[in-house]
């Protein structure tokens, strides 16, 4: 009988330890991307924002390199999505402390000495759009990118 109480009291605690698991693999962000929408909020609302990247277009390649191009800049470098166990904010402005997917674009024009560099703490695809947000300890940023 005592054996059977330390099976059954073992059972309850492993079955009330719990784990956070991302379960989806990270959104394919390749082919070509433009800019929809920019904003910010600091938990009263959303402004847009203009973030100078409106008009040009992203293209990420499966092997991670990256163009953009405005029409008056051709920057190249690279992207990558990983995951990390931190906090950070959604699209919505809350707040989660748990496994989530990193944005990371990095562009630069030789030439001109242009460069775009985003580092977005959260991102998601959700059918043609991309959107990502990055807190920067005021102000929660969400880019939202359009497949173009």
């Amino acid at each position: 009988m005592k054996k059977l109480f330390l099976i059954a009291g073992l059972l309850v605690l492993l079955s009330s330890c719990s784990k956070s698991v991302l379960t989806t693999y990270p959104p394919d962000v390749s082919g070509t991307w433009t800019l929809a929408e920019a904003s910010r909020s600091n938990g009263l609302g959303w402004q847009y924002i203009n973030s100078n990247l409106d008009g040009g277009l992203f293209d990420f390649y499966r092997s991670g390199a990256a163009t953009y191009d405005d029409g008056h800049n051709l920057m190249r470098g690279s992207w990558k999505i990983y995951t990390r166990n931190s906090g950070y904010y959604d699209q919505y402005g809350q707040y989660y402390n748990q496994l989530h997917h990193v944005f990371e674009v990095n562009v630069y024009d030789g030439y001109t000495g242009a460069s775009v560099d985003m580092y977005f703490d959260q991102v998601i695809r959700s059918g043609n759009l991309l959107i990502a947000t990055h807190y920067d300890g005021y102000y929660v940023y969400r880019y939202v990118f359009q497949r173009y």
